[in-house]
């Protein structure tokens, strides 16, 4: 009979102990998948971005109209009046190489904004560059966190 006792003491200490530990294990488990998670999306986003500009650089000012990936020579001041097919107006191709890139990311709720810095518009050696926003929510709410906006940006040299 102290046997079963015994037998009975220890398995009411492993439950309690397992109550104890548990929830401290999930929280470390979760959070470890949402750090994961966050770097991923972070590198999506920078290579998103790079892609972008990637693609601003290499259909620069020597590109054929139809496929020039920004505005060329100086910009408008009014982009409602430019020529169709013969400027990207506002940079819609490159936000769209962009929102491609970063085909991973939930929702897809990139927000894209390419600027070309300098004052030759998108001639050669003009620069480029594409910020990417993105808010990044848990997909596990354990603990309310608020919305983690992720911003990436690259600059490149326009070379053709």
């Amino acid at each position: 009979m102290t046997f079963a006792r015994r037998g009975d003491r220890s398995r009411g200490q492993a439950l309690v102990e397992f109550a104890l530990v548990a929830p401290i294990f999930f929280l470390i488990l979760f959070a470890v998948i949402e750090g994961g998670r966050f770097i991923l999306y972070y590198e999506t986003l920078n290579n998103a971005t790079r892609e972008g500009a990637r693609y601003a650089i290499v259909n620069g000012a020597n590109a054929l109209c139809t496929a020039s990936s920004g505005p060329t020579g100086p910009m408008p001041a009014d982009w409602t009046k430019a020529i169709p097919g013969c400027l990207d107006v506002p940079g819609e191709r490159v936000k769209q190489r962009v929102k491609d890139s970063a085909f991973g990311l939930l929702g897809n709720t990139v927000t894209v904004t390419p600027e070309w810095l300098g004052p030759n518009g998108n001639a050669r050696d003009s620069t480029v560059r594409v910020l990417a926003v993105y808010s990044y929510s848990t997909l596990v709410p354990l603990l309310p966190l608020p919305q983690i906006t992720i911003t990436a940006e690259s600059t490149l040299v326009i070379n053709n």
